[in-house]
C-alpha cells in the first residue's frame, strides 16, 4: 500500500503534469477562437495550455512580468504586457532577448515562440537622385521601420491601394536584397508619452521594368507603402503660407514631390528655381515675393517641375482687396488715428507693399484705442459698400469658418502673447452707416476668467496666423474666420454677400489694467477662403 500511495505523487494531480503553452488569445469575444502569435505593448493577453496550475513566474522577452495568481487556473495564465515607457525591452532594440514567453511552475517550466512588437511602421519620403536606375542608392526615411520581414517594389499605384480594402499589396513584385538601417533615433515622444523611432534605412534599387509604383516594407508590426518614381512624380501643393503677400514677405509653401523646382509663376510674374528654397524632405519650399502681378494677368500660381505643374488658385486675386492703403478704401478720419508710412530703411519693416497702416502705442487701460477705420469710395451723397468676391472666387455655399478677414501683419515686438498684457485687435464689421455699434457686428479676441483678479486669456491668441502661430519681425498672413462676427455665425458666404459690409475697423484694445507697447503694421485687408 505505501508503494501504491507514492505512486500516487503530485504529477497525477489535475494540472500538475508537465506544463505546456497551446496558444495565447486576447480578450475579446470577436476574436475568442484566435490564437495569436504577437501582440503590442499594454495589451492583455491569456496564455493558453495544460498543466498550469501554481505558475510562480512569467517571463515575455526573458523580462520578469506581473500577473494575477488568482485568476491562474491549470489551463491560461491572464497577463498584460508591459509598456516601453514602464521600463520594457523590445528584442527589436535588444538582440540577446528572446521573442518567447516562458512560464515557471512549482512543477516545471513551458516556452512559447511570442513576438512583442513595435509600433506600426510609416514611411515619410525617400531621397535619391532623378533618374532613379538599377544599382542607385535610394534613403527611406520614416518611423518604426524595425523588425523588418521584407521589402520590395511593387508596380500597383499607391492611389490604388489608398482607396480599397487589401489584405496583400498585390501587382508585380521586385525584391530589395541589399539593404540596411543606417540610422535608429529610438526616443519617448513627449506629447504622446509613448516611444516612437525615427529611422533612416538605406537601400539598392534593383532591377526592374516598372518605372512607378510603390515601395513597400513590412514589418512584425504591419505593412507601410509611399509612392514611387523612377522619374519625379507630379508635385502637389497642400498649404501656400499667404495668398496675397506683403513686398518682402517670404512665402511658404507646402506639397509633395518639390523635386529639382524650375520655376512658380503667378499672373505675369515668374520665380527663377535659382531665387527657390526646397527643404531636405521636398515637401517645403520657401521663396521671397518681390514683385505684385499686374492687375488683370491671371490669379493661378503655378509650381513647375520636371514631373508636372502644380497649381494654387486666387493668388493674389485684387478682386478679394478691401482696403490697401494705396487708393482702394477710404480712411474714415475717426481718432485716435493710425498713421500711414511707406517702407523706410532705418525702420522695421524694411519693405512694403506701398503704404501700410502702423499703430504704435504705449496702451495703458482703455476701451477706446488707436484704430484702421476705412469706408469705401463716396458716390452721389453716399459711400458705396464694398465690393466683395464673387462666386466664382468663393462658392456661395462656403460656410462661414472657412472664409476669413485675412490681413497682412508685422508685428514689431509687441507685448501681445506675453502672458501679462491683455491687449487685442477689435474687429469691427459694419453693415451700413446706420448700424449701431453692437455685438453682432464687432469681434474681441479677449475674455475675463477673473475681473477682479486682473486674469483674461485670448482664446485665438492675438493676431494669430491660420494655424494658430503669430510671430514676430516678419510680415505674415494675419486670419478671422467671418463666423466670429455674430451676424455671420452658422452662415454662408451667401449670406456674408447679402449683408454686404459698409465700414471695417481694426481698433487696439486693452481691458487689463498692465501697460504694454504696441508696434504692429497692417496691409492688404481683404476676404480669404480656406477650401477644405
Amino acid at each position: 500500500m505505501a508503494g501504491v500511495m507514492t505512486a500516487c505523487s503530485d504529477d497525477d494531480k489535475t494540472g500538475y503534469g508537465t506544463p505546456e503553452i497551446t496558444g495565447v488569445r486576447v480578450p475579446d469575444p470577436e476574436k475568442a477562437d484566435s490564437l495569436f502569435t504577437k501582440s503590442s505593448p499594454g495589451q492583455i493577453i491569456a496564455i493558453i495550455g495544460n498543466n498550469l496550475s501554481d505558475v510562480l513566474k512569467v517571463y515575455i522577452n526573458d523580462q520578469e512580468v506581473s500577473f494575477n495568481s488568482t485568476m491562474n487556473t491549470d489551463h491560461s495564465v491572464i497577463v498584460t504586457v508591459p509598456t516601453e515607457e514602464k521600463g520594457f525591452i523590445l528584442t527589436a532594440f535588444d538582440s540577446s532577448l528572446k521573442d518567447e514567453i516562458r512560464l515557471e511552475t512549482s512543477h516545471g517550466t513551458a516556452t512559447y515562440a511570442f513576438k512583442i512588437t513595435a509600433p506600426s511602421p510609416s514611411i515619410t519620403r525617400l531621397q535619391a537622385s532623378y533618374p532613379r536606375e538599377s544599382g542607385d542608392s535610394m534613403y527611406v526615411y520614416g518611423l518604426n521601420l524595425v523588425d523588418i520581414q521584407h521589402i520590395y517594389f511593387s508596380d500597383i499605384s499607391a492611389e490604388a491601394l489608398d482607396t480599397t480594402t487589401w489584405t496583400e499589396i498585390g501587382g508585380n513584385k521586385t525584391e530589395v536584397t541589399s539593404y540596411a538601417i543606417t540610422s535608429q533615433d529610438h526616443y519617448l515622444n513627449s506629447k504622446t508619452n509613448a516611444y516612437v523611432t525615427s529611422s533612416v534605412l538605406g537601400l539598392v534599387i534593383p532591377s526592374m521594368s516598372a518605372t512607378s509604383g510603390v515601395l513597400v516594407i513590412e514589418t512584425s508590426s504591419g505593412t507601410t507603402y509611399i509612392p514611387y518614381y523612377s522619374v519625379p512624380g507630379k508635385p502637389t501643393i497642400t498649404y501656400v503660407s499667404s495668398e496675397m503677400p506683403e513686398i518682402g514677405e517670404t512665402v511658404t509653401i507646402r506639397g509633395s514631390e518639390f523635386v529639382q523646382v524650375e520655376s512658380i509663376t503667378y499672373g505675369d510674374r515668374t520665380i527663377s528655381g535659382d531665387d527657390i528654397t526646397i527643404s531636405d524632405d521636398e515637401q517645403e519650399l520657401t521663396f521671397k515675393f518681390v514683385n505684385k502681378p499686374t492687375q488683370g494677368s491671371g490669379t493661378t500660381l503655378t509650381l513647375t517641375t520636371p514631373g508636372g505643374q502644380a497649381q494654387f488658385e486666387n493668388f493674389f486675386d485684387y478682386s478679394c482687396l478691401i482696403v490697401d492703403f494705396d487708393g482702394r478704401g477710404t480712411d474714415n478720419g475717426w481718432g485716435p488715428n493710425a498713421v500711414y508710412n511707406s517702407a523706410n530703411p532705418s525702420m522695421p519693416p524694411y519693405s512694403a507693399d506701398g503704404l501700410f497702416a502702423r499703430i504704435n502705442v504705449t496702451e495703458n487701460q482703455q476701451w477706446w484705442g488707436t484704430m484702421v477705420y476705412f469706408r469705401n469710395t463716396w458716390n452721389n451723397g453716399g459711400y458705396d459698400p464694398f465690393p466683395l468676391p464673387g462666386y466664382d472666387v468663393i462658392p456661395e455655399t462656403a460656410s462661414t469658418d472657412d472664409v476669413y478677414l485675412a490681413v497682412e501683419v508685422y508685428n514689431n515686438e509687441s507685448d501681445y502673447n506675453n502672458g501679462s498684457f491683455g491687449g487685442y485687435i477689435r474687429y469691427f464689421w459694419q453693415v451700413n452707416a446706420e448700424d449701431p455699434v453692437d455685438g453682432s457686428n464687432q469681434f474681441d479676441n479677449f475674455e475675463w476668467i477673473d475681473y477682479a483678479e486682473g486674469t483674461f486669456n485670448h482664446p485665438l491668441g492675438v493676431l494669430s496666423d491660420i494655424e494658430g502661430e503669430h510671430p514676430t519681425g516678419k510680415w505674415y498672413r494675419h486670419v478671422l474666420p467671418l463666423s466670429k462676427f455674430g451676424l455671420f455665425s452658422g452662415k454662408t458666404y451667401k449670406d456674408v454677400v447679402e449683408t454686404g459690409l459698409n465700414q471695417i475697423r481694426l481698433q487696439s484694445i486693452n481691458q487689463s489694467v498692465t501697460k504694454g507697447q504696441i508696434d504692429v503694421m497692417f496691409d492688404n485687408i481683404r476676404i480669404y477662403y480656406n477650401k477644405k
